[in-house]
């Protein structure tokens, strides 16, 4: 299985097609942190490609492209819904790929999780993917274990599978002090620069285990900082609660609980040392490639497409049988060390 380019991809699906829809939204007011920009940002800059993104309303375009005929190809990411509210609109949605596939549309599912990190409605998705994955002409991964994992999950062939990497993200650099002064600043907390900081950066859920890792470094015999920053996710306010009830008994823990605008994203991958991931389960991160895009030392669990950076110089993986907590004892001594 070799990595190909979406525009090769596109073209073997239908040479004639210039139109690609794309669910979800692309927001082209975040070009340095959307990652559904960053994938597509060649093909919108050379314009091979006219490249719309559709909301739930608006895929009856996908019906009325094919029955004027037209040549166009869907795009779809992610496919799942976490409360009553998505639920309700996945028929219509449905609706719509079907009749589009049905009469001759072309489609390519980019497959990010193995199943919806919430775990939610686990039954409907376990049916939902593989009709998914047999609708589709195309199933793009981000490496070749991701492919290996959910060829056996869905049930389909080896050569429905294409590579195409995670986009790696805009690297703005800042000195630490600089970017620690500006956290300071700007969200009114006290981070001191003499102590190794790390970071968890990304929306607040459980599936991160964030409270796991806060836990530890507020018991270890070295001194550190865990900066956790971004949004409470929907349904998640439990996980927020045990961290604020964490930092309320130590100021080795700073929480965050905002969206962190795009231009403030630099500060933080600056301001810090380490970034630990602690995910219960994953397919694709994009949290480390973010990470990577900053050559940050990076601690991650032994999953997904993370397992492949296993020989990377900066990147160290922890399986759950491994000590964590002397893992991150470890990784901060070497700190201190550098």
């Amino acid at each position: 299985m070799e990595e190909q380019s979406l525009k090769d991809v596109y073209a073997s699906l239908d040479a004639d097609a210039s139109l690609v829809y794309v669910v979800p939204l692309i927001r082209y007011s975040n070009k340095d942190s959307d990652y559904l920009y960053l994938l597509y940002k060649e093909l919108i800059e050379h314009q091979d490609y006219t490249i719309e993104s559709l909301t739930a309303i608006q895929h009856y375009k996908l019906i009325l492209q094919v029955f004027q005929n037209q040549g166009a190809i869907l795009h779809y990411h992610w496919l799942e819904f976490q409360s009553l509210k998505s639920l309700l609109g996945m028929p219509w949605k449905l609706l719509c790929i079907f009749i589009f596939v049905t009469f001759g549309g072309k489609i390519v599912w980019t497959i990010h999780n193995e199943v919806p990190h919430d775990r939610k409605f686990l039954g409907f998705h376990r049916w939902l993917h593989p009709v998914m994955a047999r609708w589709a002409d195309a199933l793009h991964v981000h490496c070749r274990r991701a492919a290996n994992i959910m060829k056996e999950k869905l049930k389909v062939p080896d050569h429905k599978f294409f590579i195409c990497p995670h986009p790696s993200f805009p690297m703005k650099q800042l000195s630490k002090e600089t970017a620690i002064q500006n956290i300071n600043d700007f969200y009114d907390c006290h981070i001191n620069t003499e102590v190794p900081k790390l970071l968890m950066f990304g929306n607040i859920s459980s599936y991160k285990q964030m409270g796991e890792i806060a836990q530890i470094i507020l018991r270890l015999p070295e001194p550190a900082k865990l900066i956790i920053a971004g949004p409470v996710k929907k349904g998640h306010k439990k996980i927020y609660k045990q961290l604020v009830n964490l930092q309320q008994t130590s100021d080795r823990l700073l929480v965050i609980p905002h969206f962190i605008q795009e231009e403030h994203v630099a500060w933080f991958y600056n301001a810090t040392d380490l970034c630990v991931f602690n995910y219960r389960d994953i397919l694709t991160s994009g949290g480390v490639h973010l990470a990577l895009s900053y050559k940050k030392r990076i601690l991650a669990p032994d999953k997904g497409c993370i397992s492949e950076l296993s020989s990377h110089p900066d990147v160290r993986l922890f399986t759950p049988d491994d000590p964590l907590e002397d893992i991150l004892l470890q990784e901060i001594q070497r700190n201190r060390h550098e």
